[in-house]
């Protein structure tokens, strides 16, 4: 009897000293300090634009793109502007606009200058940076004599 009763403490003791012991451990695990949060990016594809290029009062082609853009995950509790219409709106427009890129005879630095000038300018509108990174899946100018009639 006095067996039994000796193995019944024991076994009570070495279960709360394993289960104090693990608890302890699991609790003074990781005594560095925590890293730097990291920001969870999203890459969201849009919706290809076709933009009329019309130079000197002339139709000369158009150029259809398709572009990705690299922001922070939007919280879905939160209702804020749709940050892809504001995109797809800034893009249409400097892409119309912009006289200084030849859409016939396109070079690395232009799109480069574009995506950039893209990126500046939502993020200007929207008030904060939504748009990390823009980038650009498909790009091309197709001339008004190359259309199908």
């Amino acid at each position: 009897m006095f067996r039994t009763i000796f193995i019944g403490l024991w076994a009570c003791v070495a279960t709360l000293g394993a289960t104090y012991g693990g608890a302890y451990w699991r609790m003074h695990q990781n005594t560095a300090p925590a890293a730097e949060h990291a920001e969870k990016l999203d890459v969201r594809k849009l919706k290809p634009i076709t933009v009329p290029v019309i130079a000197d009062g002339v139709l000369r082609g158009y150029v259809s793109a398709e572009f990705s853009m690299v922001g922070p995950q939007a919280d879905k509790h939160e209702h804020t502007l749709d940050p892809e219409s504001f995109f797809l709106d800034e893009a249409f427009r400097v892409i119309y606009s912009e006289s200084k890129i030849d859409f016939s005879d396109i070079q690395k630095a232009d799109l480069s200058a574009l995506t950039s000038q893209i990126t500046a300018n939502v993020n200007q509108r929207m008030g904060k940076n939504v748009v990390k990174e823009t980038l650009v899946r498909n790009f091309t100018f197709v001339p008004r004599e190359d259309m199908p009639r």
